[in-house]
Protein backbone atom coordinates (compact mmCIF):
# COMPACT_ATOMS: atom_id res chain seq x y z
CA UNK A 1 0.00 0.00 0.00
CA UNK A 2 1.28 3.46 -0.92
CA UNK A 3 0.51 6.49 1.23
CA UNK A 4 0.03 10.09 0.16
CA UNK A 5 -0.72 13.35 2.00
CA UNK A 6 -2.26 16.50 0.51
CA UNK A 7 -2.37 19.93 2.14
CA UNK A 8 -3.98 23.14 0.92
CA UNK A 9 -1.63 26.10 0.53
CA UNK A 10 -3.40 28.05 3.27
CA UNK A 11 -3.11 25.19 5.78
CA UNK A 12 0.52 24.57 4.82
CA UNK A 13 1.37 28.25 5.36
CA UNK A 14 -0.41 28.22 8.71
CA UNK A 15 1.62 25.18 9.75
CA UNK A 16 4.94 26.64 8.59
CA UNK A 17 4.28 29.96 10.32
CA UNK A 18 3.68 28.15 13.61
CA UNK A 19 6.55 25.67 13.29
CA UNK A 20 9.11 28.32 12.39
CA UNK A 21 8.43 31.44 14.49
CA UNK A 22 12.07 32.51 14.20
CA UNK A 23 13.37 31.30 17.55
CA UNK A 24 15.10 28.15 16.17
CA UNK A 25 13.15 25.94 18.58
CA UNK A 26 11.05 22.93 17.61
CA UNK A 27 7.27 23.29 17.59
CA UNK A 28 4.33 21.02 16.81
CA UNK A 29 0.98 21.14 15.01
CA UNK A 30 -1.80 18.58 14.72
CA UNK A 31 -4.03 18.10 11.67
CA UNK A 32 -7.19 16.06 11.18
CA UNK A 33 -7.53 14.58 7.72
CA UNK A 34 -10.16 13.11 5.50
CA UNK A 35 -9.04 10.17 3.43
CA UNK A 36 -9.57 8.03 0.36
CA UNK A 37 -8.68 4.36 0.22
CA UNK A 38 -7.94 3.06 -3.25
CA UNK A 39 -6.89 -0.40 -4.36
CA UNK A 40 -3.19 0.34 -4.04
CA UNK A 41 -2.93 3.58 -2.11
CA UNK A 42 -4.30 5.54 0.81
CA UNK A 43 -4.64 9.32 0.44
CA UNK A 44 -4.86 11.65 3.45
CA UNK A 45 -6.15 15.20 2.95
CA UNK A 46 -5.75 17.87 5.62
CA UNK A 47 -9.12 19.22 6.75
CA UNK A 48 -8.32 21.24 9.88
CA UNK A 49 -5.16 22.31 11.72
CA UNK A 50 -4.56 22.88 15.42
CA UNK A 51 -1.30 24.57 16.38
CA UNK A 52 -0.22 23.52 19.86
CA UNK A 53 0.51 26.72 21.84
CA UNK A 54 4.18 27.32 22.55
CA UNK A 55 3.44 27.80 26.24
CA UNK A 56 2.05 24.26 26.39
CA UNK A 57 5.37 22.86 25.17
CA UNK A 58 8.90 22.29 26.44
CA UNK A 59 10.85 23.44 23.37
CA UNK A 60 14.54 23.10 22.47
CA UNK A 61 16.41 23.25 19.11
CA UNK A 62 16.33 19.44 18.93
CA UNK A 63 13.30 18.34 20.92
CA UNK A 64 9.75 19.35 21.71
CA UNK A 65 7.67 17.88 24.52
CA UNK A 66 4.01 18.84 24.66
CA UNK A 67 1.04 18.15 26.86
CA UNK A 68 -1.12 15.61 25.04
CA UNK A 69 -4.22 16.64 26.99
CA UNK A 70 -4.09 19.85 24.96
CA UNK A 71 -5.34 18.01 21.87
CA UNK A 72 -8.07 15.89 23.51
CA UNK A 73 -10.98 18.06 22.20
CA UNK A 74 -9.38 17.98 18.74
CA UNK A 75 -9.00 14.18 18.88
CA UNK A 76 -12.60 13.78 20.03
CA UNK A 77 -13.77 15.82 17.04
CA UNK A 78 -11.68 13.69 14.67
CA UNK A 79 -13.10 10.53 16.27
CA UNK A 80 -16.66 11.78 15.80
CA UNK A 81 -16.02 12.49 12.11
CA UNK A 82 -13.96 9.33 11.55
CA UNK A 83 -10.92 11.29 10.38
CA UNK A 84 -7.19 10.60 10.60
CA UNK A 85 -4.67 12.48 12.74
CA UNK A 86 -1.36 13.81 11.45
CA UNK A 87 1.32 15.16 13.79
CA UNK A 88 3.67 17.73 12.23
CA UNK A 89 6.77 19.07 13.92
CA UNK A 90 9.78 21.11 12.83
CA UNK A 91 13.47 20.37 12.58
CA UNK A 92 14.77 23.95 12.67
CA UNK A 93 18.34 22.76 12.19
CA UNK A 94 17.43 21.07 8.91
CA UNK A 95 17.98 17.45 10.02
CA UNK A 96 16.34 15.54 7.17
CA UNK A 97 15.35 12.34 8.94
CA UNK A 98 13.42 11.16 11.98
CA UNK A 99 15.53 11.17 15.12
CA UNK A 100 15.61 8.50 17.82
CA UNK A 101 13.63 10.87 20.01
CA UNK A 102 11.04 11.18 17.22
CA UNK A 103 10.83 7.37 17.04
CA UNK A 104 10.23 7.05 20.77
CA UNK A 105 7.65 9.86 20.78
CA UNK A 106 5.68 8.39 17.84
CA UNK A 107 5.70 4.87 19.31
CA UNK A 108 4.18 6.32 22.48
CA UNK A 109 1.59 8.65 20.91
CA UNK A 110 0.13 6.80 17.95
CA UNK A 111 -1.06 3.51 19.51
CA UNK A 112 -3.18 5.65 21.85
CA UNK A 113 -4.64 7.52 18.85
CA UNK A 114 -5.82 4.24 17.38
CA UNK A 115 -7.51 3.59 20.71
CA UNK A 116 -9.30 6.94 20.54
CA UNK A 117 -10.41 6.79 16.90
CA UNK A 118 -12.29 3.81 15.46
CA UNK A 119 -11.77 2.65 11.90
CA UNK A 120 -9.02 1.38 9.63
CA UNK A 121 -7.76 4.82 8.59
CA UNK A 122 -4.03 5.38 9.25
CA UNK A 123 -2.42 8.23 11.17
CA UNK A 124 0.85 9.92 10.24
CA UNK A 125 3.87 11.78 11.56
CA UNK A 126 5.40 14.54 9.41
CA UNK A 127 8.61 16.55 9.68
CA UNK A 128 8.84 20.04 8.16
CA UNK A 129 12.25 21.54 7.31
CA UNK A 130 13.23 25.24 7.12
CA UNK A 131 13.56 25.00 3.32
CA UNK A 132 9.86 24.11 3.08
CA UNK A 133 10.28 20.41 2.45
CA UNK A 134 7.83 17.97 4.08
CA UNK A 135 8.52 14.26 4.63
CA UNK A 136 6.81 11.70 6.78
CA UNK A 137 5.63 8.26 7.72
CA UNK A 138 2.52 6.35 8.67
CA UNK A 139 2.64 4.98 12.21
CA UNK A 140 0.50 1.87 12.57
CA UNK A 141 -1.38 0.71 15.66
CA UNK A 142 1.57 -1.35 16.91
CA UNK A 143 4.07 1.48 16.45
CA UNK A 144 5.45 0.30 13.10
CA UNK A 145 6.62 2.85 10.50
CA UNK A 146 5.67 3.03 6.80
CA UNK A 147 6.97 5.78 4.54
CA UNK A 148 4.61 8.42 3.12
CA UNK A 149 5.36 8.14 -0.59
CA UNK A 150 4.17 11.58 -1.63
CA UNK A 151 3.26 14.89 0.03
CA UNK A 152 1.60 17.59 -2.09
CA UNK A 153 0.95 21.20 -1.10
CA UNK A 154 -1.66 22.92 -3.26
CA UNK A 155 -1.50 26.71 -3.03
CA UNK A 156 -0.74 29.44 -5.55
CA UNK A 157 2.07 27.09 -6.54
CA UNK A 158 2.07 23.30 -6.39
CA UNK A 159 4.82 21.58 -4.39
CA UNK A 160 5.17 17.81 -4.66
CA UNK A 161 7.63 15.86 -2.50
CA UNK A 162 8.07 12.28 -3.72
CA UNK A 163 9.96 9.77 -1.59
CA UNK A 164 11.23 7.99 -4.72
CA UNK A 165 11.01 9.30 -8.29
CA UNK A 166 11.19 7.34 -11.52
CA UNK A 167 13.93 8.63 -13.82
CA UNK A 168 13.12 10.03 -17.27
CA UNK A 169 14.40 8.93 -20.66
CA UNK A 170 17.11 11.51 -21.40
CA UNK A 171 16.82 11.09 -25.17
CA UNK A 172 13.06 11.52 -25.33
CA UNK A 173 12.94 14.37 -22.79
CA UNK A 174 16.09 16.29 -23.77
CA UNK A 175 14.33 19.47 -24.93
CA UNK A 176 12.02 19.50 -21.91
CA UNK A 177 15.04 19.08 -19.62
CA UNK A 178 16.80 21.97 -21.35
CA UNK A 179 13.74 24.18 -20.84
CA UNK A 180 12.59 23.25 -17.34
CA UNK A 181 15.51 21.35 -15.84
CA UNK A 182 15.82 17.70 -14.80
CA UNK A 183 13.93 18.20 -11.52
CA UNK A 184 10.73 19.45 -13.13
CA UNK A 185 10.94 16.96 -15.98
CA UNK A 186 11.35 14.14 -13.46
CA UNK A 187 8.42 15.50 -11.45
CA UNK A 188 6.18 15.43 -14.54
CA UNK A 189 7.18 11.81 -15.12
CA UNK A 190 6.04 10.94 -11.60
CA UNK A 191 2.60 12.58 -11.50
CA UNK A 192 -0.86 11.77 -12.80
CA UNK A 193 -3.05 14.33 -14.55
CA UNK A 194 -6.76 13.97 -15.22
CA UNK A 195 -8.41 15.60 -18.24
CA UNK A 196 -12.21 15.70 -18.25
CA UNK A 197 -13.52 16.45 -21.72
CA UNK A 198 -11.55 15.13 -24.70
CA UNK A 199 -12.75 17.35 -27.51
CA UNK A 200 -11.87 20.91 -28.58
CA UNK A 201 -9.65 21.96 -25.66
CA UNK A 202 -9.14 18.56 -24.06
CA UNK A 203 -7.36 16.93 -27.00
CA UNK A 204 -4.67 19.65 -27.40
CA UNK A 205 -4.13 19.66 -23.64
CA UNK A 206 -3.59 15.90 -23.73
CA UNK A 207 -1.21 16.28 -26.67
CA UNK A 208 0.89 18.81 -24.77
CA UNK A 209 0.91 16.89 -21.49
CA UNK A 210 1.92 13.69 -23.27
CA UNK A 211 4.84 15.29 -25.08
CA UNK A 212 5.93 17.14 -21.93
CA UNK A 213 6.43 13.72 -20.35
CA UNK A 214 3.58 13.43 -17.82
CA UNK A 215 3.79 9.88 -16.54
CA UNK A 216 0.09 9.06 -16.18
CA UNK A 217 -3.03 10.47 -17.80
CA UNK A 218 -6.69 9.88 -17.02
CA UNK A 219 -9.10 10.77 -19.84
CA UNK A 220 -12.84 11.06 -19.24
CA UNK A 221 -15.39 11.74 -21.98
CA UNK A 222 -18.67 9.88 -22.71
CA UNK A 223 -19.01 10.92 -26.37
CA UNK A 224 -18.10 9.21 -29.63
CA UNK A 225 -16.30 10.90 -32.50
CA UNK A 226 -18.60 12.38 -35.14
CA UNK A 227 -17.87 14.05 -38.46
CA UNK A 228 -18.42 17.46 -36.88
CA UNK A 229 -15.58 16.75 -34.41
CA UNK A 230 -12.90 16.05 -37.01
CA UNK A 231 -12.00 19.73 -37.38
CA UNK A 232 -10.91 20.08 -33.77
CA UNK A 233 -9.92 16.77 -32.12
CA UNK A 234 -6.24 16.10 -32.66
CA UNK A 235 -5.40 12.75 -34.27
CA UNK A 236 -9.05 12.04 -35.11
CA UNK A 237 -9.73 10.60 -38.56
CA UNK A 238 -12.71 9.86 -40.77
CA UNK A 239 -12.74 6.16 -39.89
CA UNK A 240 -13.05 7.03 -36.19
CA UNK A 241 -16.32 8.82 -36.93
CA UNK A 242 -17.52 6.06 -39.24
CA UNK A 243 -16.79 3.39 -36.64
CA UNK A 244 -18.21 5.50 -33.79
CA UNK A 245 -15.04 5.32 -31.71
CA UNK A 246 -15.13 6.94 -28.28
CA UNK A 247 -13.06 10.13 -28.05
CA UNK A 248 -11.33 9.00 -24.87
CA UNK A 249 -10.36 5.63 -26.34
CA UNK A 250 -9.04 7.14 -29.58
CA UNK A 251 -6.83 9.58 -27.66
CA UNK A 252 -5.59 6.79 -25.38
CA UNK A 253 -4.48 4.81 -28.43
CA UNK A 254 -2.87 7.89 -29.97
CA UNK A 255 -0.89 8.76 -26.83
CA UNK A 256 0.30 5.19 -26.32
CA UNK A 257 1.52 5.13 -29.93
CA UNK A 258 3.88 8.06 -29.20
CA UNK A 259 6.19 5.61 -27.42
CA UNK A 260 6.79 7.65 -24.25
CA UNK A 261 5.54 4.81 -22.00
CA UNK A 262 2.78 7.07 -20.68
CA UNK A 263 0.19 5.20 -18.64
CA UNK A 264 -3.24 6.13 -19.99
CA UNK A 265 -6.62 5.28 -18.49
CA UNK A 266 -9.75 6.16 -20.46
CA UNK A 267 -13.34 6.30 -19.25
CA UNK A 268 -16.27 6.55 -21.64
CA UNK A 269 -18.99 7.36 -19.12
CA UNK A 270 -20.37 10.63 -17.86
CA UNK A 271 -18.52 11.53 -14.67
CA UNK A 272 -21.80 11.61 -12.73
CA UNK A 273 -22.51 8.00 -13.77
CA UNK A 274 -19.14 6.42 -13.02
CA UNK A 275 -17.68 6.06 -9.53
CA UNK A 276 -14.66 4.38 -11.14
CA UNK A 277 -13.98 7.52 -13.19
CA UNK A 278 -14.33 9.73 -10.11
CA UNK A 279 -11.98 7.46 -8.15
CA UNK A 280 -9.44 7.72 -10.99
CA UNK A 281 -9.62 11.53 -10.77
CA UNK A 282 -9.16 11.43 -7.00
CA UNK A 283 -5.86 9.64 -7.59
CA UNK A 284 -4.67 12.42 -9.92
CA UNK A 285 -2.30 15.16 -8.81
CA UNK A 286 -3.86 17.78 -11.12
CA UNK A 287 -7.21 18.02 -12.92
CA UNK A 288 -7.93 19.88 -16.16
CA UNK A 289 -11.61 20.59 -16.77
CA UNK A 290 -12.52 20.97 -20.45
CA UNK A 291 -16.29 20.78 -20.13
CA UNK A 292 -19.08 23.12 -21.17
CA UNK A 293 -21.68 22.02 -18.63
CA UNK A 294 -22.30 23.85 -15.37
CA UNK A 295 -22.94 20.66 -13.40
CA UNK A 296 -19.71 19.16 -14.78
CA UNK A 297 -17.74 22.16 -13.54
CA UNK A 298 -19.49 21.95 -10.18
CA UNK A 299 -18.59 18.28 -9.74
CA UNK A 300 -14.93 18.97 -10.55
CA UNK A 301 -14.92 21.83 -8.03
CA UNK A 302 -16.24 19.46 -5.36
CA UNK A 303 -13.59 16.83 -6.14
CA UNK A 304 -10.88 19.50 -6.03
CA UNK A 305 -12.05 20.70 -2.62
CA UNK A 306 -12.78 17.42 -0.86
CA UNK A 307 -9.51 15.82 -2.01
CA UNK A 308 -7.15 18.84 -2.14
CA UNK A 309 -6.42 18.64 -5.87
CA UNK A 310 -5.52 21.67 -8.02
CA UNK A 311 -8.10 22.22 -10.76
CA UNK A 312 -7.52 24.15 -13.98
CA UNK A 313 -10.70 25.06 -15.83
CA UNK A 314 -10.57 25.89 -19.54
CA UNK A 315 -13.41 27.85 -21.10
CA UNK A 316 -14.03 29.26 -24.59
CA UNK A 317 -16.91 31.35 -25.83
CA UNK A 318 -17.40 32.19 -29.50
CA UNK A 319 -20.45 34.24 -30.42
CA UNK A 320 -21.60 33.90 -34.01
CA UNK A 321 -23.28 36.84 -35.71
CA UNK A 322 -25.75 34.65 -37.61
CA UNK A 323 -24.35 35.69 -41.00
CA UNK A 324 -21.35 33.39 -41.16
CA UNK A 325 -19.12 35.58 -39.02
CA UNK A 326 -18.13 35.85 -35.36
CA UNK A 327 -18.79 38.77 -33.04
CA UNK A 328 -16.66 37.76 -30.05
CA UNK A 329 -13.88 35.24 -29.38
CA UNK A 330 -13.06 34.87 -25.69
CA UNK A 331 -11.24 32.33 -23.55
CA UNK A 332 -10.58 31.89 -19.85
CA UNK A 333 -8.17 29.85 -17.75
CA UNK A 334 -9.17 29.49 -14.09
CA UNK A 335 -6.79 28.05 -11.50
CA UNK A 336 -8.73 26.70 -8.53
CA UNK A 337 -7.02 25.75 -5.28
CA UNK A 338 -8.75 24.12 -2.28
CA UNK A 339 -9.81 26.72 0.25
CA UNK A 340 -9.68 29.58 -2.25
CA UNK A 341 -12.33 31.14 -4.43
CA UNK A 342 -14.39 28.91 -6.72
CA UNK A 343 -15.96 29.10 -10.16
CA UNK A 344 -19.24 29.78 -8.36
CA UNK A 345 -17.86 32.62 -6.22
CA UNK A 346 -16.10 34.05 -9.29
CA UNK A 347 -19.43 34.21 -11.11
CA UNK A 348 -18.62 31.65 -13.80
CA UNK A 349 -21.95 30.01 -13.03
CA UNK A 350 -24.85 30.60 -10.64
CA UNK A 351 -26.87 28.40 -8.30
CA UNK A 352 -29.86 28.86 -10.59
CA UNK A 353 -27.81 27.75 -13.57
CA UNK A 354 -26.54 24.74 -11.63
CA UNK A 355 -30.08 23.73 -10.72
CA UNK A 356 -31.12 23.98 -14.37
CA UNK A 357 -28.15 21.95 -15.57
CA UNK A 358 -28.80 19.27 -12.94
CA UNK A 359 -32.45 19.02 -13.94
CA UNK A 360 -31.48 18.74 -17.62
CA UNK A 361 -29.14 15.83 -16.83
CA UNK A 362 -31.49 14.01 -14.44
CA UNK A 363 -34.90 14.67 -16.04
CA UNK A 364 -34.70 16.09 -19.55
CA UNK A 365 -38.47 15.91 -20.10
CA UNK A 366 -39.17 17.98 -17.00
CA UNK A 367 -36.38 20.38 -17.99
CA UNK A 368 -37.94 21.00 -21.41
CA UNK A 369 -41.33 21.51 -19.79
CA UNK A 370 -40.05 24.09 -17.33
CA UNK A 371 -37.96 25.78 -19.99
CA UNK A 372 -41.04 26.20 -22.14
CA UNK A 373 -42.89 27.65 -19.16
CA UNK A 374 -39.91 30.01 -18.48
CA UNK A 375 -39.41 28.67 -14.95
CA UNK A 376 -35.72 27.88 -15.44
CA UNK A 377 -32.61 29.29 -17.08
CA UNK A 378 -31.98 28.26 -20.68
CA UNK A 379 -28.50 26.72 -20.56
CA UNK A 380 -28.29 25.65 -24.20
CA UNK A 381 -24.87 26.32 -25.68
CA UNK A 382 -24.34 26.43 -29.44
CA UNK A 383 -21.03 28.01 -30.32
CA UNK A 384 -18.85 27.43 -33.37
CA UNK A 385 -15.58 25.61 -32.71
CA UNK A 386 -12.29 26.81 -34.16
CA UNK A 387 -9.18 24.71 -33.61
CA UNK A 388 -6.78 27.67 -33.63
CA UNK A 389 -8.71 29.26 -30.75
CA UNK A 390 -8.92 25.97 -28.85
CA UNK A 391 -5.19 25.40 -29.12
CA UNK A 392 -4.35 28.97 -28.15
CA UNK A 393 -6.38 28.89 -24.93
CA UNK A 394 -5.35 25.31 -24.13
CA UNK A 395 -1.70 26.30 -24.40
CA UNK A 396 -2.26 29.07 -21.84
CA UNK A 397 -3.76 26.47 -19.49
CA UNK A 398 -0.83 24.09 -19.80
CA UNK A 399 1.73 26.87 -19.39
CA UNK A 400 -0.11 28.12 -16.30
CA UNK A 401 0.14 24.61 -14.87
CA UNK A 402 3.87 24.49 -15.62
CA UNK A 403 4.34 27.84 -13.89
CA UNK A 404 2.58 26.48 -10.80
CA UNK A 405 4.98 23.54 -10.43
CA UNK A 406 8.06 25.43 -11.67
CA UNK A 407 7.60 29.23 -11.43
CA UNK A 408 9.47 30.55 -14.44
CA UNK A 409 7.48 33.68 -15.22
CA UNK A 410 8.36 37.06 -13.81
CA UNK A 411 5.30 37.55 -11.63
CA UNK A 412 3.72 36.20 -8.47
CA UNK A 413 1.36 33.32 -9.42
CA UNK A 414 -1.08 34.46 -6.73
CA UNK A 415 -1.83 37.53 -8.86
CA UNK A 416 -3.02 35.47 -11.82
CA UNK A 417 -5.56 32.92 -10.69
CA UNK A 418 -7.64 33.88 -13.73
CA UNK A 419 -6.47 34.68 -17.24
CA UNK A 420 -9.05 36.22 -19.56
CA UNK A 421 -8.21 36.08 -23.27
CA UNK A 422 -10.00 38.29 -25.79
CA UNK A 423 -8.91 37.36 -29.29
CA UNK A 424 -11.44 39.80 -30.71
CA UNK A 425 -9.76 42.73 -28.95
CA UNK A 426 -6.30 41.14 -28.90
CA UNK A 427 -6.06 41.66 -25.13
CA UNK A 428 -5.19 39.57 -22.06
CA UNK A 429 -6.48 40.33 -18.57
CA UNK A 430 -5.61 38.75 -15.22
CA UNK A 431 -7.27 38.54 -11.83
CA UNK A 432 -6.18 37.30 -8.40
CA UNK A 433 -7.80 34.46 -6.47
CA UNK A 434 -10.23 36.77 -4.71
CA UNK A 435 -12.44 36.08 -1.71
CA UNK A 436 -12.51 32.40 -0.64
CA UNK A 437 -15.70 30.44 -1.18
CA UNK A 438 -17.14 30.28 2.35
CA UNK A 439 -19.20 27.14 1.71
CA UNK A 440 -16.45 25.12 0.05
CA UNK A 441 -13.91 26.32 2.59
CA UNK A 442 -15.64 24.17 5.20
CA UNK A 443 -15.29 21.08 3.02
CA UNK A 444 -11.56 21.16 2.26
CA UNK A 445 -9.90 17.80 2.80
CA UNK A 446 -12.98 15.88 3.95
CA UNK A 447 -12.23 13.06 1.50
CA UNK A 448 -14.76 10.21 1.40
CA UNK A 449 -16.93 11.84 4.06
CA UNK A 450 -20.64 11.18 3.56
CA UNK A 451 -22.70 12.34 1.76
CA UNK A 452 -20.14 11.74 -0.97
CA UNK A 453 -18.96 15.10 -2.37
CA UNK A 454 -22.10 16.67 -0.89
CA UNK A 455 -23.97 15.75 -4.06
CA UNK A 456 -27.15 13.67 -3.63
CA UNK A 457 -27.29 10.59 -5.83
CA UNK A 458 -23.54 10.02 -6.18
Amino acid sequence: MKYRLRISGRDAQNIKNHLFPGDQLEAVSIAMCGHHKGKEEFILCVHEVFNIPYEKCDRTPGYVHWQTETIIPFIEKAAKLGLSIVKLHSHPGGYDSFSELDDASDKKLFPSLYGWIDGEQPHASIVVLPNGRFFGRIVDSSGGFHVVDQIMIVGDTISIFNHIEEEVDQKVSLRNIQSFGPGTTRLLKNIAVGVVGASGTGSPILEQLSRLGVGELVIIDPDIIEDKNLNRILNSKKHHATQKVYKANMLKTSIEAMGFNTKVFSFTENLYDSRDAIDALIRCDVIFGCVDSIDGRHLLSQISTFYCIPYIDIGIKLEADGRGGINQINGAVHYIQPGGSSLLSRGVYSIQGLESATLKRENKEEYEKRLKEKYIVNIRVDSPAVISVNMFVSSFGVNDFLNRIHPYKGYNPSERAVTWLSLSEDMIFHDSDGTPDVYLGKKVGLGDYKPFLDIPGL
